[in-house]
């Protein structure tokens, strides 16, 4: 299918902290952000929650949601900046507008609850919502004001709203990350040392954006009006937060990384950002950013927030017993939320015309159907590909999985051989029949699922698990095919 392993990153060139003259204010950053604010669910735990679902409160996710508004909120600042700046104002506003939905959709899921984003109920304590209600009463100015500049010509008084309120709102969002930790964590089983590095590796995202809102109110002497000194502090803790999680740090509690996988990615990273820091660089030499050095801080920083939001799925991942913590939402969303697609009458009736269409296939027919598809995805498409995708039902499963909002990947229906009836997008083949998810599935009966490992997806850039069901026809209770949904599992985290 479209899911397909990452490859192993060659060893790079070290830089390490010994290398680098740290600070008392870099110490001191350091140490601040060694104060967990993140739970990480022990073995035990996450073995508990893989045999009993009804344990599962979406407390990881709750956690890393809540962790990543502070993100959230430097992004927003540093779009709005840009566009009330005139620096590439169409694609700022694109952002703007995403960062600003982003928000919005985790304060109300972390209140009422979202299967969607991993939280399956709604809050119920006092002090949780309390904090969430504080956050809420933050946001709701710079949301407007988000909204206006996302949506229309751009204000300065609603840049100002922002650029006024971020600060503010920033360290209530690290308050609230505080408070969800404490109330979704057994301090009896807290790993610490898993709680203080993700707690670093989620903070290089907001200074990733950080780093570009800064650039920017030196380029526009804007909103706060940045320092070329409070740029170098926020790119010198870039550097050494990310040296520090890929080679380990122990004066700030910071383990190695657990795995080769991990340390690959942060490797990775650290090219990135060795690659391209120079536009950073620039201006800390003096240089005045212009709109095209803002842009290309933005390109970056986006790159290296979608790396660290990788690495960070790594990390939790990474534990042994932790695929608990992904399958059981994972398995709750499936057969709660999108089971829900597969009583569509459409749907039921393009499976069991195809059934007919395909009885008197042999082995060989469809093998040679596959051998086409494969061939036409090779060269671009072909008739049997567009046959698919033009179908009704195919487009009704690609307007479904974009109203997840990016949760689910893609989507496609077998029939009872395992050849693809619709898909919301083109798979690399065409015949499942050999593989788990119609095997396990199909062949197993009404109730089955199956679960994939995770696995990063070249095509999204993201880490994606595969959830597969088997269809019934409605009126017999007869299996007469399959589904499977790609779904990204770092919504769930």
């Amino acid at each position: 299918m479209n899911i397909r392993k990452t490859t192993t990153a060659q060893p790079p060139r070290r830089t390490t902290l010994a290398g680098h003259s740290v600070s008392k204010s870099l110490c001191l950053a350091l140490a601040v952000a060694s104060v967990p604010v993140l739970g990480v669910f022990s073995p035990n735990q996450a073995a508990a929650q893989a045999n009993d679902a009804s344990l599962y409160n979406g407390g990881k996710a709750r956690v890393s949601r809540s962790a990543n508004l502070r993100s959230l909120t430097e992004a927003v600042a540093s779009a709005s900046c840009r566009v009330n700046g005139g620096i590439d104002v169409s694609e700022a506003q694109t952002e703007l507008a995403t960062y600003r939905a982003d928000f919005g959709r985790i304060i109300d899921g972390l209140v009422n609850g979202n299967p969607a984003l991993g939280m399956p109920g709604a809050e119920q304590r006092a002090r949780t919502l309390t904090a969430l209600n504080e956050t809420a009463d933050l946001w709701q100015p710079m949301d407007a004001a988000a909204a206006n500049l996302a949506s229309g010509p751009a204000s300065s008084a609603d840049a100002t709203a922002i650029g006024d309120g971020f600060a503010g709102l920033f360290d209530q969002t690290e308050q609230l990350a505080s408070v969800i930790s404490g109330q979704y964590s057994d301090p009896q089983q807290l790993l610490q040392s898993d709680a203080t590095v993700l707690n670093f590796a989620i903070r290089q995202r907001a200074l990733a954006y950080r780093m570009t809102r800064q650039m920017c109110e030196l380029a526009t002497n804007s909103g706060q009006g940045a320092t070329s000194e409070d740029l170098r502090e926020t790119v010198d803790l870039f550097q050494q937060t990310l040296i520090a999680l890929r080679d380990g740090f122990a004066a700030a509690g910071i383990n190695p990384p657990p795995n080769d996988a991990v340390r690959d990615s942060l490797s990775s990273t650290f090219d990135i950002w060795q690659a391209e820091r120079d536009v950073f660089d620039a201006a800390l030499s003096g240089q005045t950013p212009t709109a095209d050095m803002v842009n290309a801080a933005a390109d970056l920083s986006q790159t290296l927030s979608v790396a660290m939001n990788n690495t960070i799925t790594l990390y939790l991942i990474a534990t042994p017993g932790q695929d608990g913590v992904y399958r059981v939402p994972l398995e709750a969303y499936a057969r709660d939320e999108l089971a829900g697609w597969l009583t569509d009458p459409a749907l039921i009736d393009a499976i069991k015309a195809q059934n007919v269409q395909h009885d008197g296939l042999s082995e060989d027919d469809v093998i040679a159907l596959d051998q086409q598809w494969r061939a036409e995805a090779g060269e671009g498409g072909g008739p049997l590909i567009e046959k698919l995708l033009s179908a009704s039902v195919s487009n009704w499963l690609l307007n479904k999985q974009q109203a997840t909002a990016g949760f689910v990947t893609e989507v496609f229906i077998m029939d009872n051989k395992g050849l693809n009836v619709a898909q919301s997008v083109e798979t690399s083949d065409y015949w499942q029949g050999d593989e788990a998810k119609w095997q396990q599935t199909y062949s197993v009966g009404p109730d089955a699922l199956h679960i994939s490992e995770v696995e990063f997806d070249d095509s999204t850039g993201f880490y994606q698990s595969q959830a597969s069901l088997a269809i019934s026809d409605p009126a017999t209770g007869e299996v007469i095919g399959a589904v499977t949904f790609g779904i990204n599992v770092q919504n769930l985290m």
